[in-house]
C-alpha cells in the first residue's frame, strides 16, 4: 500500500506539472490505482453518482452564473465609482476604492480570477494614467481579488464543505472578519507608501454628486445583502439563494445598469456552463481521490502518527501552514482541498481544532497560492489582462504576500477570527 501511495503522488505532481487538466489527473490517476485495487469501473461510477446526488452542489452552476453576470455586465465600475466618492479624497484613496470595490465585488462573485479580471481591467489602466507605479498597480490588483475566495461566498469554501461534510453557510461568516481584515491591511499599507508609489488625493466630489454615485450604485450593493441576508435570515436554502443571486444579477445588468442586452445572456451562460462543467469534473475525480486515500488507510496512520509526537494544536496548524505554502507553489487551490483535506481532517477533529477555523486557515492558504509562482493564477490572469509580463506582476505582490502572511498567522494563533461570527450567529458548534 505504501508504494502505491509513492506512486500515486507521484504521478499526479508528474501529470500536473506536465499541464494537463487537473479533472483528468485526479479521475485517471484516482480510478487506476482503485481498479488494481479491487473496485470495479461500474463501482466507480456508481461512488461518483451517489456523491453529485447533493443539494449543495445544485448552488455551484448559480453561484458561477452570477458571477459571470457581475463580470460581463460591467458592475465593477459602479461599485468603484462609488467607494470613490467615499475614499477617493484620502491620500491613495484611488487605491483604496480599488481596494474597497474589489471587497464588495468578491461578495458577489465567489471567484478570484472573475474578481481579479474585471478589477483589473478597470482599475490598473486607471492607476496607472494617475501616476501610479504600474508593477503596484497590478501588484494591488492581484492580491485584492484573491478576496473573491475568502469574502463569502465562496467556491472553495463550499468544496470544503461539500468533501468534510460541515456546513456552508458557518464556513461563510468563517471568511467575513478575516476577509475584511486582509481589506483593512491592505488600505492601511497603501495609506503609508501612497507617496512612494505615486499615489495622491482625488478630488472630493460634491455632496450632489456623491449622493447620486451612491444611489447608483445602491442595487449592486443589495445583491450580496440579499444572497447573505436571504441565507442568515432563514428564509432561502443556499441553493435558494445562489438562484436568487443569479436573478438580481440579472435585472441589475439588463435593467438597471443596462450594461448588458439580451443578446448577450447566450455567451454569458455558455461561459457559465463551462466553467461549471470544469469545477463538477474536478469534483467527480475529488470523490475518486478521497475514495482511494481513505481506502488505503492514510488518515488513519497520518492521525496516529500526529497523536504520537504530541503536537499542541498550534503546532500542527504551523507544521500544515509551512506545507501548504509549498504546495501552492506547485498546486492549483482546488488541488490542495482535494488533496489535503481527506489526508488531515481526521487529525483536525481529534485534535479539537474547530473546521471553520481549519477551513479559513486553508483559503488563506490558497489565497497565498494564487501569488505564488510558479503556478499562481493571479499572476497569470494580471500578467494577461494588462499585458505586462508575469515577473513585473509578482514584483508588485511581495509586499501583499508579506501582509497576508500576517494575517495566516494572526488567523492561525486567534481562532476566534473566524470562530466568532459563526458562533454569534449560529450558535456554538451550530
Amino acid at each position: 500500500m505504501g508504494s502505491l501511495i509513492v506512486i500515486g503522488l507521484g504521478a499526479v505532481i508528474l501529470f500536473l506539472a506536465l499541464g494537463i487538466p487537473i479533472y483528468l489527473v485526479l479521475m485517471g490517476v484516482a480510478s487506476t490505482l482503485l481498479v488494481a485495487e479491487g473496485r470495479t469501473v461500474a463501482g466507480l461510477g456508481q461512488h461518483v453518482l451517489d456523491h453529485l446526488q447533493s443539494p449543495i452542489l445544485i448552488s455551484v452552476p448559480f453561484f458561477i452564473l452570477a458571477a459571470v453576470l457581475m463580470q460581463g455586465g460591467g458592475l465593477a465600475r459602479v461599485l468603484f465609482n462609488a467607494a470613490l466618492a467615499w475614499i477617493g479624497w484620502v491620500r491613495g484613496g484611488l487605491a483604496m476604492s480599488g481596494i474597497a470595490a474589489t471587497a464588495v465585488f468578491a461578495a458577489i462573485t465567489g471567484s478570484s480570477a472573475a474578481t481579479t479580471m474585471a478589477m483589473g481591467t478597470l482599475l490598473v489602466p486607471m492607476m496607472v494614467e494617475r501616476g501610479y507605479k504600474p508593477s503596484f498597480a497590478m501588484g494591488l490588483t492581484a492580491a485584492a481579488g484573491t478576496l473573491g475566495i475568502l469574502i463569502p461566498p465562496s467556491l472553495p469554501m463550499i468544496l470544503f464543505g461539500l468533501i468534510a461534510e460541515e456546513s456552508i453557510p458557518r464556513l461563510f461568516l468563517g471568511g467575513v472578519i478575516p476577509g475584511l481584515m486582509q481589506a483593512g491591511l491592505f488600505a492601511l499599507y497603501v495609506f503609508f507608501v501612497a507617496d512612494r508609489v505615486g499615489g495622491r488625493a482625488e478630488p472630493m466630489v460634491s455632496r450632489r454628486e456623491f449622493l447620486s454615485t451612491n444611489l447608483h450604485a445602491f442595487p449592486a450593493y443589495m445583491i450580496p445583502i440579499v444572497v447573505l441576508g436571504g441565507i442568515y435570515g432563514g428564509f432561502v436554502t443556499l441553493t435558494e439563494a445562489a438562484v436568487l443571486g443569479v436573478l438580481c444579477a440579472l435585472i441589475a445588468v439588463l435593467f438597471v445598469y443596462r450594461s448588458a442586452r439580451l443578446r448577450d445572456i447566450p455567451k454569458m451562460l455558455t461561459e457559465a456552463v463551462d466553467r461549471t462543467s470544469v469545477i463538477i469534473l474536478i469534483i467527480m475525480g475529488a470523490t475518486l481521490v478521497s475514495a482511494w486515500i481513505i481506502k488505503s488507510g492514510v488518515p488513519q496512520d497520518f492521525a496516529r502518527a500526529i497523536i504520537e509526537s504530541d503536537l499542541k494544536p498550534w503546532q500542527f496548524l504551523l507544521i500544515l501552514n509551512l506545507c501548504l505554502l509549498i504546495l501552492g507553489m506547485f498546486l492549483e487551490g482546488v488541488a490542495i482541498i482535494l488533496i489535503v483535506l481527506p489526508v488531515v481532517s481526521l487529525v483536525v477533529r481529534d485534535m479539537g481544532i474547530d473546521m471553520t477555523h481549519f477551513a479559513v486557515v486553508m483559503v488563506i492558504n490558497i489565497e497565498l497560492a494564487l501569488l505564488s509562482p510558479p503556478i499562481g493564477l493571479n499572476l497569470f490572469v494580471m500578467s494577461n489582462v494588462t499585458g505586462r509580463p508575469v515577473s513585473e506582476v509578482l514584483r508588485g505582490t511581495v509586499p501583499f504576500f508579506v501582509i497576508m502572511l500576517g494575517l495566516l498567522m494572526m488567523v492561525t494563533f486567534i481562532p476566534a477570527l473566524s470562530t466568532w461570527l459563526p458562533n454569534l450567529v449560529l450558535g456554538q458548534g451550530g
